[in-house]
């Protein structure tokens, strides 16, 4: 049992330092958009992109196949109960949205430095950004912080209930570190995202697409939630 719960730990590691290096070049396809604002940039970053995500799909995919676990493919069909696991996650993430921005105002909290530097690209390059934020950005980052976290952290050895929580916990903070900064309530608003975002995957029987759908809605609702407030 020592044994068997040294490996999780050392599993937890390594699929958090996975995703940290990830997900530090999730992002790059988007500067090209601030090089220039015009239409060679903007398709050259959509293509790095694309085949950003292609990239990623299959390292997912393969660390799966290796970590002898069964995933979801693309193919596959979404049931009612997993449905209803969307429905609630995006729920719960809207009302989290809204607790936010109210808490952030009513405290006068400022804004992190990934959304300053987020408001100011959107300045920049609106629609490419926005395309970026809504669409890439989600399928990458489940891709990394979900698919391929998950199934190097949790192979059927450690599918255990407790084994779980654990990785949830650990898998919202990682999520977190690489949104924020100093502040609290950042930091309590991110980590509970990524702990709904980790609880739904793991509900939703490991099925990325779903993953990818809510983190999309996430991102939309804070555009819409923002421009209202």
């Amino acid at each position: 049992m020592a044994h068997s719960n040294k490996q999780f730990i050392i599993n937890l590691v390594i699929a958090s330092l996975i995703s940290l290096a990830l997900v530090s070049f999730s992002m790059a396809p988007a500067y090209l958009f601030l090089i220039k604002n015009n239409w060679l940039m903007i398709t050259i970053g959509f293509v790095i992109y694309a085949l950003e995500a292609w990239g990623l799909y299959w390292l997912y995919r393969h660390t799966a196949r290796v970590r002898h676990y069964q995933v979801a493919t693309l193919k596959s069909r979404v049931n009612i109960a997993q449905l209803g696991t969307v429905i609630i996650a995006m729920l719960t993430m809207v009302v989290l949205i809204i607790v936010d921005l109210k808490l952030s105002a009513m405290l006068n909290i400022p804004e992190t430095s990934n959304s300053r530097s987020l408001a100011w690209m959107l300045g920049e390059a609106p629609l490419p950004m926005t395309v970026s934020v809504v669409i890439f950005s989600p399928i990458c980052e489940e891709l990394i912080f979900r698919g391929i976290f998950f199934s190097y952290a949790l192979t059927n050895q450690y599918n255990h209930r407790n084994y779980q929580i654990i990785a949830v916990v650990i898998n919202s903070l990682i999520f977190a570190s690489v949104h924020v900064d100093a502040n609290w309530e950042p930091w309590i608003y991110y980590t509970l995202m990524g702990g709904i975002l980790g609880t739904t995957y793991l509900l939703a029987k490991r099925d990325i697409r779903l993953n990818i759908l809510v983190h999309m809605g996430t991102n939309l609702a804070v555009f819409a939630l923002a421009a209202m407030s």
